[in-house]
Order: structure tokens, then sequence, then C-alpha cells
């Protein structure tokens, strides 16, 4: 059947391509990809910054580096090395044998002294006693400027054996007619068969003394005090 009959017939056939083998045409080659699109771009600006910046960094930590001090700064910093050191070599007493307290200020021992009969502790004013702007009498310690003061005091005693042993301190001033104040106090009693173990008592409270007030210890049953060393037994006062 010829095509023009098929065609007439409604028969559809396929396109017939004819290729010549003895063609000298070359094939078309590969594309290669594209360079430096416009994605690649912000990248390369990213880096660039970057680099910019640890060169501006390395610039200034050369400089912070190799710029010298000036002559007096390196002279004072030398002599404050150099007194620093000496400082330091000195032994702890001997940096300011001389220094004082600021402020009022008292700090008494017993040692091997006795109270007296009605019981008023006696102290030592010698040795490392302290006695700043507070003097000593008879006992206690007379206050020379007004103000607020830490008051203190410890008592190493015997524990009494079916007896109180009391310890207090008291405020003597002209301001009070009478009998001393107490400002504090501590009790101790014991009555059993056993062995008496040596025992402390301590005190200490803040209080408000004028000019010529006087504060004292007081200790009754006062043979029961253990007197041992500076350590035991002490008294003082000091202003806040």
């Amino acid at each position: 059947m010829r095509s023009s009959d098929a065609a007439e017939a409604g028969m559809v056939y396929p396109s017939v391509f004819v290729v010549d083998s003895q063609a000298g045409y070359p094939l078309p080659g590969r594309p290669y990809p594209r360079r430096g699109g416009p994605v690649q771009w912000p990248l390369y600006l990213l880096m660039s910054l970057a680099l910019c910046g640890m060169a501006v960094e390395a610039c200034f930590i050369y400089h912070l580096y190799t710029t010298t001090r000036p002559p007096s700064d390196v002279g004072q910093m030398a002599k404050i090395s150099q007194d620093r050191a000496e400082t330091e070599s000195l032994p702890a007493r001997q940096i300011n044998p001389a220094m004082k307290p600021s402020k009022p200020t008292a700090h008494l021992t017993v040692g091997r002294i006795r109270p007296r009969a009605d019981g008023i502790m006696l102290w030592n004013t010698e040795g490392g006693a302290i006695t700043h702007e507070l003097d000593y009498k008879d006992g206690g310690l007379q206050v020379q400027k007004e103000g607020f003061y830490f008051v203190y005091s410890k008592l190493y005693f015997v524990e009494p054996r079916c007896a109180m042993f009391t310890h207090s301190v008291l405020r003597r001033t002209s301001r009070y007619l009478g009998a001393d104040l107490q400002l504090m106090e501590s009790r101790r009693y014991h009555c059993t068969g056993s062995a008496r173990e040596l025992l402390s008592s301590y005190l200490g409270g803040v209080y408000h003394l004028f000019k010529g007030d006087t504060i004292l210890v007081k200790a009754e049953n006062q043979t029961l005090v253990a007197l041992r060393g500076s350590y035991d037994n002490f008294f003082g006062a000091y202003m806040i």
C-alpha cells in the first residue's frame, strides 16, 4: 500500500529519519560549569571581611606589646616592686612596731595575782597588756571618751562543790548612787560527789559608757579562780 493510500485510509506511520554515517560534522562539546555566580559573591565578601579583621587585630596586638612605658612609670613600678620585696622580707613584728590603736582599747591579764577579798579581780598591766585611752586603777578600767564599747572577760575556775561560783562585769559611775551596776553575769552551781573539773566562763557585750565610768570584774567564791597562765583569765574593752 502506498503512503498516499495509507493516509487516505487513516493509518499513521512514525516519522523516518535518515542518518548519514559518512557526514564529518563534529559532535557538540560538554558544557563547562559556570563560575562566579551571584550566590558565591556574598561568601567572598564575608571571607574578605574576616581576613581584614584578623589583620587589624594582629596590628593592635603588635602595637600593644611593642609600646614602651614612659621613663617615669618604669621607675615608679620598679620602686613599688622593691618596696614590696623589702616589706615581705621583714618579720611581721618589725613592719610597724610603734603602731597604736585608733580608738580606746584595753586588754589585761591576771597571771598569778589573787582577787581582792570582796571578789574584785586585780589585773596585770605589764607584758602583753594594753591600755590605750582607758586608765587602769584598783582592778577597774576608767573610760576617758564617751561612746559604745565592747566589754569582755574570761575566768578559768575549779568547778565548785555544793557552792555557787559567780562571774560578773560591773559598772561604777557617778551618775548613780549606791552599789555598782551589774552589766553581765554567769553562774555555775555543782553539788555531786564526783571529781571536780576545770571550767571557764566568758562574758561579752556592747554598752554605752560615759567619761569617768569604771568597769570591773568580780568573782564570788573567788578562791575557786585558777591562776595559771595569762591566757586563762583576761579582761578588756574597746570602742566600736
